[in-house]
């Protein structure tokens, strides 16, 4: 029967909550990761009715999720990333559309509910696959643009003393969304997504489905501020048949949240932002062959998380970025046998994880993270980068990069956007 190592499960805990928090290109990395908040190019792969404000262009990114925010894999080490894509507008007066195509690889950025549902068996955990075709189109139609978008990811992976041992998986992503005006200085984002698992796996899927809710709204109350409310929910279940026993897990996730968005001046803008958040995990298939002592709930609130950043055009070809966020979480786990713990008990998760209590680090479940980063405007090209938090303090390995032990690298990240 599908048991679950207390390891692995606070890892994935960690994995669900941290990735939905850094969905950013790198200009929003750099902000400390309000992507909700503010329009960026990268609202296409989110905010499916935004694709029409971003046509013509070509986008390329790379980095190492770590160096941008602390975010990780499934596996809880540090992922690299690469996109790469372009937009462009078809037919006289655009009358078919805008399209978009991308390959992204690693991308821990978007709302793809197979980042943090990793299905885990007997002594495996299945990694998700990792690269993923993007095909989007979107329609302006005056007071309203539509959006359309599709993703595939396929996998494989070989396991070794089981039969099968290879085992084919694909997730594929349909999802719409619209932008549309509300009124005078008003207008508002709502997207829904569908999501699918399906391969060749012993047993077969059982259950393999997840959506995703999203809303939010620009309100210019006044000529130098904008209020930002946004509210999401998603969830999701994944089992299956065989492999070689059954074995599932559910999770639902909802949040609200509402960001300032100050112009200080022409140049400079401030922004403040604070969200609630509730996720819920559970096994979906529990029987007498799980233990008492195996976890089967687990439920974490955070309340609250804060951002704040700030973007200041120093000079016309360079805009320098600062960002912060902190959150403040709490975890209850619940045992087949029905006893409760929650995660800031430090001697329970010193027992878990094997070390003393001394030496638990909470950082990761109150977690506070800052990034600094800057863009450069030459001509049609935006070049947005991010720096390591350990600049100011260390200057980095400017001339021979770096390796294992070293600091983190000078640029944890870099996005290029041609404008033709």
């Amino acid at each position: 029967m599908f048991r679950v190592s207390k390891i692995i499960v606070l890892s994935l805990l960690v994995v669900a909550i941290a990735v939905p928090a850094f969905a950013t290109t790198s200009r929003v990395a750099s902000l400390g990761g309000p992507a909700r908040y503010i329009n960026d190019d990268s609202d296409i792969f989110r905010w499916y009715g935004t694709l029409p404000s971003y046509t013509k262009m070509v986008m390329a990114e790379v980095g190492q999720a770590s160096a941008t925010g602390g975010t990780l894999d499934g596996a809880g080490v540090a992922a690299d990333y690469q996109a790469l894509g372009f937009t462009h507008n078809w037919g006289e007066d655009h009358w078919l559309g805008t399209w978009g195509i991308f390959l992204l690889h690693d991308n821990l950025d978007d709302n793809s509910f197979f980042a943090f549902n990793p299905l885990v068996t007997p002594g495996v955990e299945l990694p998700m696959p990792s690269t993923k075709f993007v095909l989007s189109w979107g329609k302006d139609l005056d007071a309203v643009s539509l959006g359309l978008t599709f993703t595939r990811t396929d996998g494989s992976i070989e396991v070794p003393n089981q039969d099968p041992s290879k085992i084919d998986m694909h997730f594929t992503t349909i999802g719409a969304g619209a932008r549309f005006d509300m009124g005078e200085n008003m207008y508002g984002d709502a997207a829904v997504t569908f999501g699918f698992a399906g391969g060749d796996i012993n047993g077969g899927w059982d259950k393999s489905n997840a959506y995703n809710l999203e809303a939010r709204m620009f309100w210019e109350f006044a000529d130098d501020a904008t209020l930002v409310p946004w509210a999401g929910y998603n969830a999701g279940e994944f089992s299956l048949e065989g492999f070689p026993a059954p074995s599932g897990q559910k999770m639902s996730d909802i949040g609200l949240g509402a960001a300032l968005n100050w112009d200080v001046n022409t140049n400079n803008m401030l922004i403040f932002a604070a969200e609630w958040d509730n996720m819920t995990w559970e096994l979906s298939k529990v029987d007498d062959t799980v233990g008492d002592d195996e976890i089967t709930k687990i439920n974490g609130t955070m309340l609250p998380k804060f951002y704040i950043g700030l973007e200041s055009d120093i000079t016309s070809w360079f805009t320098f970025r600062v960002g912060a966020t902190k959150e403040m979480t709490k975890y209850k786990v619940t045992f087949n046998d029905g006893t409760e713990v929650t995660i800031t008990d430090l001697e329970w998760v010193a027992d878990v994880v094997g070390i003393d209590p001394e030496d638990v680090n909470l950082d990761v479940i109150n977690d506070f993270q800052w990034n600094i980063g800057g863009g450069f405007h030459v001509g049609e090209w935006d070049i947005d980068a991010v720096f390591s938090p350990d600049l100011p303090f260390r200057m980095g390995y400017w001339m021979t990069g770096y390796g294992t032990g070293d600091p983190d690298p000078v640029v944890g990240r870099v996005s290029a956007t041609y404008r033709y």
